[in-house]
């Protein structure tokens, strides 16, 4: 009997280990969604947070072991056999699972193509399940067999014949689906912008059908609009419609942009990156002079600019984790590409990239809501350039053409290692509740679980000119 004992102690004591890795990096990720089963019933749900479980009735982040208590089967002691995710495994089989090798992947059910931005019928990585287009790849047939991207057959020493197509013995990555990490108002949004009511006619036109700006995309009963004085409309706009001047402004000064395409910045910022080459002892040569940076439309499909639109969604999925909806579907790709998915719209988000050499080294998300407000809500450069003020200068670009649109106010979602950044060296302050649940009420703003939404009045510029802070840290 003390023999079994010993056994079962070093059996605990292993598997204590090798759970340890659920929560470690490349573990299960934030927002996996997870139940508590007994003999197929499921009796408590949740989802995985940071070191623990968020108990889906209170909202209490909870060990694992006190998951199960809640659950009331505390005398199981066995959460890790009985906590499921979403697609059947057991914690301890994907424990298991990571311990051999194996890779746990969120976007496999990604209907987009990450070059083009397209759906249709689409190829996936065999590793990391990336949808690709085969003529996106310059592919004349599907391949045979299990394909791999270029980065998982680099990363795995597959070669070119797995990117090709031939077969591989690595194993399928375990699929999770996420939840809960986009953070929902907890009151409803929207309504009509001038009488705060939600009622709206959907098979006639009269005084109760919804009309949205297809700039700051409020909402307007056509009744409200003619009682207000703003407009009298006798029919569904066929074209684009603007609520005020300031908006069919900002929209055209958008389109403008967007098909300006590519521009050098200016000289006052590249000392900026000329000047953080420098403290780094790091070498500077022409190109640091011809930094370009220019403002994409994901909806627009200018061929020279999908290239770009690519590699900033590059980018966003290299520094972040994915953006995950309910669905469970990786918002990053709609957001860059200005599609709307699991309820949400991003028709109205613009991306904006800084350029050295052709390359694209970092780039940000920016919608415009009318004069009022603009926000920002995910921005990001590449690691291999971090650190040498590219997007310090990015960051001016956008405020600088904020300021020539007259756009008041910016906000935008930070993290907690970030804050200390955005407020003392960029000047923002933590906006206030009041504030934001007003703009979430009329607005589709973007607000991520763990955040603090920030906000600072854009700079208005005089001669293109911006205050750029001289001890700015590294991306």
């Amino acid at each position: 009997m003390k023999r079994k004992g010993t056994a079962d102690a070093g059996t605990k004591k292993r598997d204590n280990f090798l759970h340890q890795s659920l929560f470690m990096p490349k573990g299960l990720p934030d927002g996996a969604e997870l139940a508590y089963f007994v003999k197929g019933q499921k009796l408590i749900e949740g989802y995985k947070q940071g070191s623990g479980i968020v108990c889906g009735c209170c909202e209490r982040e909870l060990s694992p072991s006190q998951f199960e208590a809640h659950a009331g089967m505390a005398d199981r002691r066995q959460p890790y056999r009985h906590v499921r995710t979403s697609n059947g495994l057991t914690l301890h089989d994907i424990a298991l699972s990571l311990s051999n090798g194996q890779r746990i992947t969120t976007d496999i059910g990604d209907d987009m193509c990450s070059i083009c931005g397209d759906s249709g019928d689409l190829l996936f990585c065999h590793e990391c399940c990336q949808a690709v287009h085969p003529a996106c790849l310059n592919l004349g047939h599907l391949p045979e067999g299990d394909w791999h991207c270029a980065n998982c057959a680099d990363e795995n020493g597959l070669g070119r014949k797995a990117v090709s197509g031939e077969s591989s013995r690595i194993a399928r990555p375990i699929v999770i689906r996420l939840t809960r990490v986009v953070k929902a108002p907890e009151f409803e949004i929207g309504g009509c912008a001038i009488c705060r009511e939600y009622d709206f006619s959907s098979t006639t036109f009269d005084d109760r059908t919804i009309i949205f700006c297809d700039q700051c995309e409020k909402e307007f009963h056509v009744g409200c609009l003619r009682d207000s004085g703003q407009c009298d409309l006798k029919e569904v706009p066929k074209d684009k419609w603007f609520c005020c001047d300031d908006c069919k402004r900002i929209y055209g000064a958008l389109q403008s942009s967007v098909s300006n395409g590519v521009q050098i910045i200016p000289t006052s910022f590249s000392n900026v990156i000329r000047r953080r080459h420098l403290e780094k002892g790091l070498f500077i040569d022409e190109a640091t002079d011809c930094v370009q940076w220019c403002i994409l439309n994901g909806k627009s499909h200018y061929p020279e600019d999908l290239p770009l639109l690519s590699s900033a969604a590059a980018i966003f999925q290299e520094c972040f984790d994915p953006i995950v909806a309910n669905s469970g579907c990786d918002l990053i790709p709609a957001m860059v590409y200005g599609r709307s998915i699991s309820g949400q719209e991003f028709g109205g988000m613009y991306c904006v990239v800084l350029i050295v050499r052709s390359v694209v080294v970092s780039a940000g998300l920016l919608r415009i809501f009318g004069r009022e407000i603009a926000e920002l809500p995910v921005v990001a450069t590449t690691r291999e350039h971090q650190g040498k003020g590219y997007f310090q200068a990015l960051f001016a670009c956008i405020e600088r053409f904020l300021s020539s649109l007259n756009v008041e106010s910016l906000m935008l979602p930070a993290a907690e290692e970030a804050l200390s950044i955005w407020t003392e060296k960029f000047g923002f302050t933590k906006m206030k509740e009041e504030q934001l649940m007003n703009y979430q009420k009329q607005l589709q703003v973007t607000v991520f679980k763990g955040t603090s939404v920030l906000v600072k009045k854009v700079q208005q510029i005089p001669n293109n000119s911006v205050n750029l802070p001289d001890n700015f840290p590294s991306e």
